[in-house]
């Protein structure tokens, strides 16, 4: 678990103190959010990615895409995005080198090392493609990563959430990120009543 601190306030909500306590402003001068692969961890991507070419993904597990000499880095990362500020940020795996298949592999293979893959959506796909297919934002049906809508803030229903970038986009695309716990004690803050309804069971 995170050193987290707790601290009364006015109201009843105590508010929230930790790493997972951020602003965007202090994260944007630190660099310790980041790494970037080396050539010796893709050298080991590639050879684990050559032992599970012709395995279904959904077989491949931990054991299945051993990376020795990356696992206890991808360890820490698990730790930082579950007990520390929740996010963190890989760069340099090389997409343009593989097809889309390999590339998923690979990013299913690193994802073994963290955790379980679990659904995200009614039809039961784990691994899904942010692309705008042309649908509606506003069709019940449509997922909003299938348009080319701003996706506001939201949560999904896991302890992880995992993004592989294969392609820049023309325009658009950028990424951003919230501490909720920051969102959290903000709403302490100004708006205790609000802040307290938040705190109860809420139907979705």
């Amino acid at each position: 678990m995170p050193d987290t601190a707790i601290q009364a306030t006015g109201s009843d909500l105590p508010l929230i103190a930790g790493p997972q306590s951020w602003r965007g402003e202090a994260q944007a001068g630190r660099g310790d959010w980041s790494c970037t692969f080396t050539s010796a961890d893709i050298a080991a991507l590639d050879a684990a990615l050559d032992g599970v070419r012709e395995t279904d993904i959904l077989a491949i597990d931990k054991a299945a895409f051993p990376l020795p000499g990356l696992s206890a880095r991808l360890a820490g990362i698990r730790n930082e995005i579950l007990n520390g500020r929740g996010f963190f940020l890989l760069r340099g795996l090389p997409v343009e080198r593989y097809s889309t298949a390999e590339a998923a592999r690979i990013f299913w293979g690193l994802g073994a090392h963290w955790g379980e893959a679990v659904s995200q959506n009614g039809k039961g796909h784990v691994l899904g493609h942010v692309k705008d297919l042309g649908l509606d934002y506003a069709d019940p049906l449509a997922r909003g990563y299938q348009t080319s809508a701003r996706l506001p803030y939201h949560t999904d229903s896991s302890d992880m959430v995992g993004l592989l970038c294969l392609q820049t986009s023309k325009s658009g695309g950028l990424s951003s990120i919230v501490s909720t716990t920051t969102v959290y004690n903000e709403m302490v803050k100004r708006r205790p009543d609000l802040a307290a309804v938040l705190m109860r069971p809420l139907y979705r």
